[in-house]
This record gives C-alpha cells, structure tokens and sequence, in this order.
C-alpha cells in the first residue's frame, strides 16, 4: 500500500482521538460538536484506527456505531467496495480489537503476517498452522521466514523456536502456533520480550464449537488477555456472541461485504442422518463415478465411521477422515492430517476441526450433516456458509445437500435469559469454593473438614445441560484457581439456540437459507427402515476399546523410558494434549499418585479404575497405604484391626464407627456400608465361619494393611501432621 508508506511518518499521538478503547485519527476537519461525528461518518476520511493506518484511495465507508454519542462507541463498521478485496487494501497491519471479518478469504492472517512486527498468531489446529506456514520457505536463505510451534507433521521439519529466536537475519520474528503449544511459546521468547509481540487470535469461534471436545482451549486462551490492549487481536468469519466480559468489553470492528453469492442448496430431512448420508454418497457416486465428495459431520464414532464402514468394500477404501490427532487411532488408516488444497480421497469425511482455515482448491459435492441426537453437531447457517467457503474456486460446489433431522421441540426460549442463569450458576460454584473455608471458620459447627470440596472434585462436577444441550463443564482450574468456562457456556447456548430455532421443525431450515437468499430445495421427509448394522457399531467400540489399550501401552513405554518423576510429569503433560481421552485421564491420575506409588505397580493398576467412582475408591486407598507408620489414623487401625484378627459383622462396623465417626467425624455407618469401606484401609478375607470358644461364628479375617497388594513401600509418605478427613470424606 504505497498511500501507507508515504504516510507513516506523518501519524503522531497528538493526532489521534480517543473514545474509549478506540482510538481514529480522521482525514479531514472534525466537526466543531463531537455528537456530529455520526452525521460525517461517509465524508470525512479515516486515516487510523487502533494501531492500522487506513488507505482512503481505497474508497471504504465506514459507520460509526455510538453507545453513547460522541465519547463512546459500540463498534466501527467499514463497508468493503469490492467482493473481492483484501484487508490488505483497506490497513498496513491488523487493527487491535475484535475483527468480525464477516467472509473467509479477505486475508486477515496474510495481513499480519506482512505487517513490519513481531506476531503471534495463534490457530485452534495443527493443519492450519501447517497451511499458514509451509509456504514461506526462502530458497536463498534455506530458512522458513514465518514458523510453525505445534505437533510434530512427517515431512515439515521446521527449526527450533530458540533458533528462530536468535537469527538476527529475520527482523520481524513471525510464529504460527496451534493453541496447545502457545504456552511453551511463550515461555521460550521470555517474560518482558513477549511485550514486544502482536498477538491474534484466528478463527476465534472455533473455541466456542470446539470447547466440547476440546478443555484445555480456554486455558490456552487466557494469554490473550496477558497482552497489552493495543497488541492483541481476535478475528473471526463467524463470530457470535460471548459471555466472556473481557471479550465483550474489546473494541469491535465489523467488516461489511456485499451478501454473498446465492448457493443451490438441497435439504435432505431424514429419520436416521447417518443412513441417509450414506445412501446418498452412493447415489452421487453412481451418478457421477469420477467427482469428489466431501462430508462435514462432526460426529465419529457414531457417525463417520459407522458410514464408511457400510459403503461398499471398493467405496471403502476411496475414504479418508480428517479429524483431530486425539482421534487418529480408531480412524486407522483413513486418518489424514495434511492436505495440499485437495481432497486426499475421493470421498472425503471432516469434523468441526476443519470446518475453518483449511481451502481446497478443486471442484466436489458438498454433504453437511446434522443430528439432533448429539447436539454438537448442529450447525448454523453462519457456519454452513464456513464449510462451503472451504471451496475456493469459482463454481466449485457440484452440489451442496444439507442432510438433517429435527426434534419439534417449542420454540419459547429465551438465550439471554438462558445466558444470564447458567452464567450466574457458574459463579455460584466458583464462589462456593472459596467462601467455604471462610463459613467454616466463622461457623465451625456449621461446615466441618470432611465437607470441604477441593477444585478438582468442584471441576469435575459441575457439568450440566441446559435444554436438551449436551452435558458441558461450567467451570475449570487454571493457574491453581477456579474460572468461569465461557467457552463452554457459549457453547451451551450454541446448541440450545440450533435445537431451538433451525432444527426444532421441519421448514425452520430451509426458511432461514431462504431468507438469506440461497436457492433452497427440500424434498419430502426421509423415513428410512435400514439402519446402520449393529454389528458395525460392535465392531467400532470393540477397536476402540483395543485403541485404548495400546495407545496407553505406548503412553507407558514412553513413561517408563523417562529418568525421574519430574521428567515423567512434564511428558505425562505433553501427552495428555492429543490423546484418547480416557488415556488423558490416566495420565491425570498418574501424575496424582506418581509421587506414592512405585512406577510398575501403579501403571499396572490405574487401568482397573477408569470410573469416577472407582478412581475415587482407589485414591483414597492409596492415600491411607501411603501414610506414615506414626500417624494416629494407621496406629489406631493397626490397634482395632490387628492382622489375623477375627470379627463378626457387627465387631467391624462398631470398630470401624469409633474411627469413622469418633476420630474422623463422619456418620455413622451400617455394616453393609462400614464393611466396603473398611478396605481403604485393610484386605479383609471373605465372609467365612470360625470356631472361637466352642462357638461357631460368622465374620471376617483381617488379612493384610495392603488392600491393592502394592508389596512394596511408598516413594514418599504423607506425614503424620496429614489431616486425613479431606482425602476420606
């Protein structure tokens, strides 16, 4: 942008009004009133806004949106001239703030990957930080001049971040990095050297699709908001609303395009989604033998893989998945993670993680698919529009079909209401976790040890749905502390709002893509009588279950080659980004009981207590094994429950009650409940009969203090000051 260079030298802060977080230096005279400035919003001439210079030769309108007139504003729009334009036209270099670009394509991460400073951007998925880096390879320099942080891709060995940091010869240090690995990122750049970074954030409505499979996003997320208010950006083709009031408090910058060009849309509306779609795979197939297919379904193991494997064997093996690494061990061989702008197969299955970012450049049918069974899965017009935009060519859609059902649910909800409750819900439980030490200080009576709830049990517990929405956490813990997941809640009111509106009845649908002005067909509803077998779905969870296992297998190996505990954690940490997620909660509860119980022996028994319930069970009795030998709970256990020592039903349960409820101050239990729970602290034999003063009697042996058989001693005991209660309760 020549206008851009010559002009920015003459911008200075004197120059540039303030309303709030928005910051614009006009072209041309301001009116002697500021309230007049909505009057002169398509004459006077906008040279900067927040941080970018702005080229008036390129002819944009802009509107100003005031909250409050003349000295607060809710959001800038500029109307875009041409279809076609690029941001490149319009700024020098991404203006801070969130960008609602409103279109895919116009260029925003090319933007900033050309502006003259150091940047961050930041994608939710390996693929597409692969796309966005794998091209800027200079052959002269033999370096790459913009790079890749995230997992490991076969075939793209880019540098390391500290050699990339240290080469002098690449002045504006440019980084792609998928949202798991900006943390290790930016602890390599350095603590006050990361001030001298932009950072953005792409596809941001990808984190609120995707918080449902994917936790820890949010976590990733919070270093947004460690960066300067004028050095962070968020960007998006699609951006909703947010609950978050740090997101909703940025200033919003809405690009304005012309509507886009009409689509011939077919909508398909079935009683089974899953044979439908493939039904329909084979039909365009025998149709069409040598077109591409490409189906957007975000739903695997019940949907994806349940259709392929009921095509025909020679359609089979045409099929690839694109999908998430967590998943790339039930996928198999049809797993593919990166793509040349084509599809790798001829009938090729996407989830939501590539729903953005990735662009193929050929022509295929486009099958999107939706199942109110699984309300994930659903998706907005917005987001229809995204995944047939992956399409970059003129006329590449052969057809599209929108394959769907639909749950004739009432159409009374209210999402800001809704909002409001699960919002408020969710501080109730992060305020109840730190108001409870303080209640139990005041009122000592009231609120005793053993009621005490720690944040991994809260977390872990405050899942709920709303409205027929799946079953989402409403909290997490970051940084040793309870936050709100609003990423969640989003994701909540997402499927709330879909099950409400465009897929509560039959026309719903096809009324909005109508009113948008697409072409809209919808042909008389499916009632289908064959299903998917099964046996397939046997089949599926059977090789699921067998992925799990070796998969853990592998995660052990690599455990065992580690040289100490601190090296097993930080691995054990890495590992839990892109596994299956049972094995990310072996690897949780590795790392709570590495520090007690011998490597072998505790990797060889977590695996038995995979349930909430069972895991909780086991905690609690490697916790009382791990005691020290003074503390008064394991003398008083070794007292009243002496080895080889013989007692009836009702002997166990009064004993155990003058510990459980005496020396703990739990309730008193029954002997149905006090026998199961006395095997958190000693192995007890079956229930057998012995002769004791020529009485014959019913009871139990005490057989040993090692309930789980470790025969081994602890690496480390917890001390005899430990207040047990909390651990038992």
């Amino acid at each position: 942008m020549e206008y851009l260079e010559k002009t920015k030298d003459c911008i200075y802060e004197p120059s540039i009004l303030s309303f709030g977080k928005y910051e614009i230096l006009f072209a041309s005279a301001l009116p002697e009133k500021p309230e007049e400035l909505e009057h002169y919003g398509y004459d006077m001439g906008m040279q900067y806004i927040n941080g970018a210079l702005c080229d008036p030769n390129s002819h944009f309108k802009y509107e100003i949106n005031w909250r409050v007139k003349g000295s607060k504003i809710a959001s800038i729009d500029f109307k875009i001239p041409q279809d076609d334009a690029k941001l490149s036209t319009i700024f020098g270099n991404l203006p801070y703030g969130l960008i609602k670009k409103n279109r895919t394509g116009v260029g925003a991460t090319t933007l900033e990957l050309n502006s003259k400073r150091n940047s961050i951007i930041v994608v939710p998925t390996r693929a597409l930080a692969y796309e966005k880096t794998k091209n800027s390879w200079n052959e002269e320099t033999q370096k790459y001049t913009i790079h890749y942080i995230g997992g490991q891709i076969n075939g793209f060995p880019p540098p390391s971040v500290s050699y990339d940091l240290r080469d002098n010869t690449i002045i504006h240090k440019k980084f792609v990095a998928v949202i798991d690995s900006l943390p290790n990122l930016l602890e390599k750049i350095g603590g006050e050297k990361v001030k001298n970074y932009f950072i953005m954030f792409d596809e941001i409505d990808s984190y609120q699709y995707d918080s449902y499979f994917r936790p820890n996003m949010e976590t990733g997320f919070d270093y947004y908001f460690k960066f300067p208010e004028t050095q962070r950006c968020l960007v998006s083709a699609t951006v909703g609303d947010f609950t978050d009031p740090r997101i909703n408090a940025e200033p919003v910058i809405n690009l304005i395009f012309n509507n886009p060009a009409p689509r011939n849309i077919s909508l398909k509306e079935t009683n089974d989604v899953s044979i439908t779609v493939k039904k329909h795979i084979e039909s365009l197939l025998e149709a069409h033998p040598d077109d591409k297919i490409l189906v957007a379904f975000n739903l695997l193991k019940r949907g994806i893989l349940p259709i392929i494997k009921s095509l025909p064997t020679e359609y089979q093996s045409k099929c690839a998945v694109l999908c998430s690494e967590k998943n790339k061990a039930d996928v198999g061989n049809l797993y593919w993670d990166v793509i040349e702008k084509r599809l790798p197969k001829q009938i090729t299955f996407m989830t939501c993680t590539y729903f953005v970012g990735i662009d193929f450049e050929e022509p295929f049918h486009l099958i999107s698919s939706a199942d109110v069974r699984y309300p994930f899965t659903l998706l907005s017009s917005d987001k229809l529009q995204q995944i047939a935009g992956r399409c970059r060519i003129p006329n590449g859609l052969l057809s599209e079909t929108i394959i769907y059902n639909t749950n004739a649910s009432q159409l009374d909800i209210d999402i800001k209401s809704l909002s409001k409750q699960i919002v408020e819900e969710a501080k109730a439980l992060k305020d109840y976790f730190y108001l409870q030490s303080k209640v139990m200080s005041a009122f000592p009576k009231l609120v005793h040890n053993y009621n005490i709830i720690t944040k991994q049990e809260l977390v872990e517990n405050s899942n709920k749905k709303y409205d027929g929405s799946s079953s989402i956490k409403l909290i997490r813990e970051a940084s040793d502390s309870i936050h709100i997941s609003y990423f969640n809640i989003d994701n909540i009111l997402i499927q709330v709002g879909l099950l409400k509106t465009l897929y509560a009845y039959p026309d719903s649908l096809k009324d909005k893509l109508t009113l948008e002005g697409h072409n809209v067909t919808k042909a008389s509803p499916i009632f289908e009588n064959d299903h998917i077998a099964v046996q397939i779905n046997e089949e599926i969870e059977e090789t699921h279950r067998r992925n799990e296992v070796e998969e853990r297998e592998h995660i052990i190996t690599q455990l065992r080659e580690s040289s100490s505990i601190d090296e097993r954690e930080r691995l054990a940490q890495r590992l839990r980004i892109n596994c299956m997620n049972i094995n990310s909660a072996f690897l949780e509860h590795f790392l709570e009981l590495q520090g007690y119980v011998p490597f072998d022996k505790l990797v060889e028994l977590l695996p038995a207590y995979n349930i909430p319930s069972k895991y909780n069970h086991f905690k609690k009795q490697i916790l009382v094994w791990a005691l020290d030998d003074n503390h008064s709970l394991k003398i008083a256990i070794r007292e009243n429950f002496p080895i080889d020592g013989f007692f009836s039903g009702d002997q166990l349960t009064d004993k155990f009650n003058s510990l459980w409820h005496g020396a703990l101050g739990f309730n008193n239990l029954s002997n149905r409940q006090a026998i199961p729970m006395l095997n958190l602290f000693c192995e007890l034999s079956a229930r057998t009969s012995t002769t004791i003063n020529r009485d014959r009697i019913n009871g139990y042996k005490i057989l040993s203090y090692d309930p789980l058989h470790i025969d081994d001693t602890p690496i480390r005991r917890l001390p005899n000051n430990e207040p047990m209660i909390r651990h038992l309760r």
